[in-house]
C-alpha cells in the first residue's frame, strides 16, 4: 500500500505519543485485568490502518481519529461490564461511552456492537504543557467484550473484513454466527432460569458430590468448621474428595466415610479446628485414623505433610504420596 507522505510524517511524528500512551494504558488496566483474571489486548494502529481509516471519508482531521490507540478489555459474561466500565471511569477522563445498545440496530441485523469508552489519560494536577502536543491530548479507545463476544471478532474478523475474498454468504455466515455470540451471552445471563427448566437426569457421581456439599455447608453453618478454613472451590473439593475415598485399598461407601467425617469433625469446635492443613487433609487423616482410608491408594497421590503428620500419624502408612523434592 503506497502511503502519502505527510501521512508518514504525521504518523512518525505521533508515533512517541503512540506509545507511550499504550504503554500508561496497559499499565492502568493491568491491575484490574489480573486481579479479575481477564484478558488485556492492547495496540497501537498500523500506518496502514490509519490510511485506510482517513479514506473513509469519515473523518477530517487526526484529532478526529479516536482509535489510534485501543485497547480491549475481554470480561466472562455481560454482568461484569459495568464494574469494568466503573473500573475505566476512576483512572482515565473517559468523555464518551457507546454501550453496545446504543448503537440504531435492525432486529434481523447481527454485527460488531461491543461496548465502547473513549478517553484521555489523565492530567497529573499542576502540570502546564502549554500549546504544544502532549499524551494529554491524543484520545483512546477501550473496547469491552464479553469472552463470546472476542471469541467471534478474532475468529470472523480475518475471514471478512481483512479478506480479498467479497462474498455475501461469508458476511452472512459471520453475522449468523454473531447471533449465535448473542445467544450464548444471553444464556450466561439467564443461566439460573434456564438450567432450572432442563429436565434432570440420574448421574450418581454428581449426587456423590452434592452429597458432600451438603456436609461441609451444614459443618459450615453449625459453626464446626471456620469460614477461612473451607475449600475455596466447593465443587472441587467435592469432586477430591468423592476421588480419595474410591481410591482406597479398603472400599467404603461414601455415605459411610461421610458418616465418619460427620462425627469426627463435630469433635471439633470453630477455635480448635486444625490450621496447618487443608480441610481435605483433615478429612484424609481422620479417615486414616478410623481405618477408612488405606493404601496404596489407586491413581491417586496423598497429599501428606509433616503438619498432617503431627495431626494424624496415621496418615504416614498412605501411599502413594505427593513428592515436593523430585530427588526422592
Amino acid at each position: 500500500m503506497n502511503i502519502p507522505q505527510p501521512l508518514i510524517k504525521a504518523y512518525g511524528e505521533l508515533t512517541p505519543y503512540l506509545q507511550e500512551i499504550e504503554q500508561r494504558l496497559t499499565n492502568s488496566l493491568r491491575p484490574y485485568a489480573q486481579s479479575n483474571l481477564l484478558p488485556l489486548i492492547a495496540r497501537i494502529k498500523t500506518i496502514e490502518s490509519a490510511a485506510e481509516k482517513i479514506e473513509t471519508g469519515r473523518y477530517g482531521s487526526f484529532e478526529e481519529l479516536d482509535d489510534l490507540v485501543a485497547c480491549t478489555m475481554v470480561i466472562p459474561n455481560l454482568p461484569h461490564e459495568e464494574a469494568a466500565l466503573d473500573y475505566c471511569s476512576r483512572v482515565f477522563r473517559i468523555v464518551d461511552v457507546k454501550r453496545r445498545s446504543s448503537t440504531r440496530k435492525s432486529p434481523e441485523v447481527f454485527r460488531f456492537d461491543s461496548t465502547r469508552l473513549y478517553g484521555f489519560i489523565n492530567m497529573p494536577e499542576g502540570l502546564d504543557v502549554g500549546d504544544s502536543l502532549s499524551i494529554f491530548d491524543i484520545k483512546f479507545e477501550i473496547q469491552i467484550r464479553t469472552a463470546f463476544e472476542h471469541a467471534w471478532t478474532v475468529s470472523t474478523h480475518p475471514l471478512t473484513y481483512k479478506s480479498d475474498n467479497i462474498d455475501w454468504r461469508r458476511f452472512r455466515l459471520a453475522a449468523q454466527i454473531k447471533s449465535a455470540t448473542e445467544q450464548l451471552d444471553l444464556s450466561i445471563v439467564q443461566f439460573e432460569q434456564l438450567a432450572a427448566a432442563i429436565s434432570e437426569s440420574p448421574w450418581p457421581e454428581l449426587k456423590d458430590r452434592q452429597r458432600v456439599v451438603d456436609l461441609i455447608e451444614k459443618l459450615n453453618s453449625d459453626g464446626v468448621i471456620p469460614s477461612e478454613a473451607g475449600p475455596k472451590d466447593m465443587t472441587r473439593f467435592a469432586e477430591n474428595l468423592t476421588s480419595m475415598i474410591r481410591a482406597s485399598k479398603k472400599k467404603v461407601r461414601l455415605e459411610d466415610a461421610l458418616s465418619e467425617l460427620d462425627i469426627r469433625l463435630r469433635a471439633f469446635t470453630e477455635e480448635s479446628f486444625p490450621r496447618s492443613a487443608s480441610l481435605l487433609q483433615v478429612c484424609m487423616g481422620m479417615l486414616c485414623q478410623g481405618g477408612m482410608l488405606t493404601g496404596p491408594l489407586q491413581k491417586y497421590s496423598c497429599h501428606v505433610t509433616e503438619q498432617l503428620v503431627q495431626l494424624f500419624p496415621e496418615v504416614r502408612a498412605l501411599t502413594p504420596v505427593f513428592k515436593y523434592d523430585k530427588k526422592n
